[in-house]
């Protein structure tokens, strides 16, 4: 994975009115919740359980335009429809596998971020 960014908190800020307290508040929950999703969706991919793929991935979406992360959301809309539909093939496992990556990705890029905020 290369060193571009992949996640953008100008809108959070945007949204917040420039109030640093709800970009941390609001990114620390997005650094607490999201591990659990992606092992859920993990889990679910492993137990072919599309419902439920499809469930968490409609959860997570909005959080994951607050964050800025617009690949990550084209990725999760697109697993979100196939998951719902039953598409399932290759391509659908390798948008989860890239998913997957740039989400840890942009746990690291937050944590770094929210760092830097309380300074």
């Amino acid at each position: 994975m290369d060193n571009k960014s992949v996640t953008d908190l100008s809108y959070l800020r945007e949204i917040a009115m420039g109030d640093d307290s709800i970009v941390i508040e609001t990114t620390e929950a997005f650094l607490e919740d999201m591990p659990s999703a992606l092992e859920n969706i993990q889990q679910y991919v492993k137990d072919e359980d599309w419902q439920q793929l499809s469930k968490q991935a409609h959860q997570i979406k909005p959080n994951l335009k607050y964050m800025g992360m617009e690949r990550a959301h084209e990725l999760i809309l697109d697993i979100e429809k196939k998951a719902k539909t039953g598409e399932i093939s290759d391509k659908l496992q390798e948008k989860i596998s890239e998913f997957c990556k740039l989400s840890h990705q942009a746990l690291d890029e937050l944590s770094a971020k929210i760092e830097a905020l309380r300074e």
